[in-house]
């Protein structure tokens, strides 16, 4: 692996830098001139033209250190690439892609960036995402194959779980299975993101359904909300203030999230639930929609981010398990509780694609079966 602080060599041309130079190979082959040397020369000319891409970046905690540092060290070194960072969540800024995509398809909203499991399987059904040519990614060999997508349609970067957060102030008994979030215990002390329906999931899986059959989790919510739920939050910002002022100490959310609040001084503690905790993978995508120059500065930016110096600063600034093989643990993770043996051997994998489809009905009960009974 070339060192990151020195000019990356020159690859060779690939088929599909050939294909993207098409229309410069067709015309110089009429006029009797070497296409390849014509496809080289149409890709030096866009590649030094200005473009400008918009990454899609979490709001919250530390999620924006890596790709802001990301940026300035690219930006250095590739002079003609400007690189905006937009910040939300998933949830409020995946339909704002959709709605522009509907307005204008050749305007995406976001040209790229970091999407979770569950936006990435959205994006698979609303034809979001370009495909990715991993042969020529080249740091995607030090992929671990979990983290690669049947489709290449992006790919992983980290992985995070979900499990339970409280505050160690407020709750005197620790939580210790999703079942407390409705256990009578910590009754008027939870709250949840909103839409998040894991806890409806959880709640589901442990009176007999699951994620085809989320029927007992939305009966039991139905009664419960009332007697359990404090506040719904719409932010991590929002989140991060319901837990540390007093209004709400217990939640169900994700790890990564949890300990860069209490590296940032909160009382927040990550449980695993003794069931598992659910496996969540970030996967960087590309949008459909990009200009050719935009289409190549993003996979360049992804095949960058894939690189050991800047998969390890996601590890360490979002706490997931790097997507990188060459990364290497530090000796902080290996006493926290996410990163023990027994929680992973135990964690729950989702099938997205039926998160993605049910979606849209799963927002509709939610409001009717947790939201109308606060």
């Amino acid at each position: 692996m070339p060192n990151e602080s020195q000019p990356v060599p020159t690859r060779t041309l690939s088929r599909r830098d050939v294909l993207k130079a098409s229309g410069a190979a067709v015309g110089a082959l009429a006029l009797g001139v070497d296409p390849v040397r014509a496809a080289t020369n149409a890709i030096r000319v866009r590649r030094a033209n200005p473009v400008s891409v918009t990454m899609f970046v979490f709001l919250g905690g530390a999620l924006d250190v890596m790709p802001k540092a990301f940026k300035d060290w690219y930006e250095s070194r590739h002079k003609n690439v400007s690189i905006t960072i937009y910040e939300n969540s998933n949830l409020i800024g995946y339909p704002l892609m959709v709605a522009q995509k509907q307005q204008d398809p050749s305007k995406p909203f976001v040209n790229m960036g970091f999407f979770n499991a569950q936006t990435s399987a959205q994006g698979d059904l609303d034809g979001m995402w370009e495909k990715l040519d991993y042969a020529s990614l080249a740091n995607a060999k030090d992929i671990y194959p979990a983290f690669k997508r049947g489709n290449q349609n992006g790919i992983g970067i980290g992985a995070d779980q979900y499990g339970l957060l409280y505050n160690t102030q407020m709750i005197s008994k620790p939580p210790t299975s999703w079942g407390d979030l409705w256990n009578p215990t910590y009754a008027g002390q939870v709250t949840f993101f909103d839409y998040a329906w894991y806890a409806v999931y959880a709640a589901a899986k442990l009176n007999g359904g699951g994620l085809r059959n989320m029927t007992p989790g939305w009966a039991l919510w139905s009664q419960k909300a009332h007697q359990m739920i404090r506040t719904i939050v719409t932010s991590n910002p929002q989140y991060l203030q319901v837990l540390t002022n007093g209004t709400a100490g217990l939640t169900d959310y994700f790890n990564g999230t949890g300990l860069q609040w209490k590296r940032q001084g909160a009382p927040i503690q990550y449980v695993p639930p003794k069931e598992g905790a659910i496996n969540v993978p970030v996967y960087l995508q590309s949008v459909h929609g990009n200009t050719p120059a935009q289409t190549e500065a993003c996979h360049d930016i992804i095949d960058k981010m894939l690189s050991p110096k800047w998969c390890g600063g996601w590890m360490n600034t979002s706490i997931e398990v790097p997507a990188n093989s060459k990364v290497k643990l530090p000796e902080e993770f290996k006493s926290l509780p996410a990163f023990q043996k027994s929680t992973i051997d135990k964690l729950i994998k989702l099938d997205w694609q039926v998160v993605a489809k049910a979606n849209s009905t799963w927002r509709n009960l939610w409001d009717q079966n947790v939201k109308a009974h606060l």
